[in-house]
């Protein structure tokens, strides 16, 4: 008991120290990628993108309004770029469903389901997309998956400002996996412990 007990408690000394490890990581890698003059801290007006399948609505004022004439619209923007977090600042009139992001990176031909990322709601109402820091040539954004949503356009903004600690928060799929990886490493190490006592028994 006293040994799975260490056992419990090395693991978890791992799993915290890999965590660390892993926000020293993307900080290093932001600074280094901020000193190339890659990681863009701009927001993207409606003129920096190209649009499919999205029909802009004419108004008196100021304020850009589409509407998605399909079930896969897209705004595309291009160019070389490292990102973390991507905001999308859009109101929809109407549920929109999914939203998500996929992105291209240097060299690569066309866009991939393995390389999208689904958006998370803020509070003030924009989706937030986390790349987990990646150099892309191209993203794509889909904003809705349902057709005929009318929209109100605010911006898409490259690496929001966020406090530096924010690298050392985990997302709650990292939370999860902090406590179930160590107790699956434990009772795999017990196994075969188990196994090892039992083969040199035998012999």
């Amino acid at each position: 008991m006293k040994a799975r007990k260490s056992w419990f408690v090395i693991a978890y000394l791992a799993a915290m120290a890999v965590w660390l490890l892993g926000g020293v990581w993307s900080l290093a890698k932001g600074m280094y990628y901020e000193n190339k003059g890659l990681r863009l801290h701009q927001t993207l007006s409606w003129q920096d993108l190209t649009t499919v399948s999205i029909k802009q609505l004419e108004r008196e004022d100021s304020e850009i309004w589409y509407v998605s004439t399909d079930t896969d619209p897209q705004l595309h923007w291009t160019g070389n770029a490292y990102l973390e977090q991507v905001d999308l600042q859009v109101e929809h009139t109407t549920p929109g469903l999914s939203v998500v992001l996929y992105w291209r990176e240097p060299g690569q031909a066309d866009f991939s389901e393995k390389q999208s990322v689904y958006a998370v709601q803020m509070q003030n109402g924009s989706y937030r997309f986390d790349l987990g820091g990646r150099q892309v040539e191209e993203i794509r954004i889909d904003p809705d998956s349902v057709g005929g949503v009318i929209t109100r356009f605010d911006g898409v903004q490259l690496n929001p400002q966020t406090p530096w600690y924010q690298a050392f928060v985990p997302t709650t799929a990292g939370v999860l996996l902090f406590f179930i990886l160590p107790l699956v490493a434990v009772a795999v190490l017990q196994e075969l412990t188990a196994v090892f006592n039992l083969i040199r028994k035998r012999g």
